[in-house]
């Protein structure tokens, strides 16, 4: 597949291959030292040398600062993302707790709760909020398993939220 691009680049098979196996054990420290996780942090290592793979010209030049910068900055979205991720598991947490806390009549509280949640949103929405909340998977296995984006999960996920907020937490509509 290198070779595919080589009229492109300056970079050769050789080149890239060199640069790949003296880079990637610090970057992937790099990678590391941030995420806390190692599948984590060989795919965002990875995907740094598949970005070079796909720009049809390489900055120039393509050293070890260069790619340190880019590991970073990739790391440093996906600990956004999982941020957001968690955030949106405690928003749908509290959301249920609330509804069914004792001081609101629990069982009746609880039945409004899953009535809306059956009635008004959409059955993708309701798989979604399956997979993610009462099967505990992530966002990537969720999206896995529907052949959708983890941008669709998280915008099914969001949506919910909304609509669960506006309907049973008096206080979101005033501070609207």
């Amino acid at each position: 597949m290198i070779a595919l691009f080589r009229h492109k680049r300056q970079m050769t098979d050789e080149e890239f291959d060199t640069l790949f196996r003296q880079s990637y054990p610090k970057l992937y420290r790099l990678a590391f030292s941030m995420l806390n996780d190692q599948e984590d942090s060989r795919d965002v290592v990875s995907g740094v040398f598949a970005d070079l793979l796909d720009k049809p010209h390489l900055p120039a030049p393509i050293n070890e600062g260069y790619l340190m910068a880019m590991v970073h900055n990739r790391a440093l979205n996906l600990l956004k993302h999982r941020r957001v991720e968690n955030e949106a598991r405690a928003d749908m947490l509290h959301a249920v707790q609330s509804a069914t806390s004792p001081c609101l009549a629990d069982d009746d509280r609880l039945v409004e709760v899953l009535t809306f949640i059956e009635t008004q949103l959409t059955p993708q929405t309701r798989r979604v909020l399956t997979l993610c909340f009462d099967e505990k998977k992530t966002y990537q296995q969720a999206a896995s398993e529907l052949g959708v984006s983890v941008q669709a999960i998280n915008k099914h996920i969001s949506q919910a939220l909304r609509k669960l907020r506006e309907r049973f937490n008096p206080l979101y509509k005033r501070n609207r």
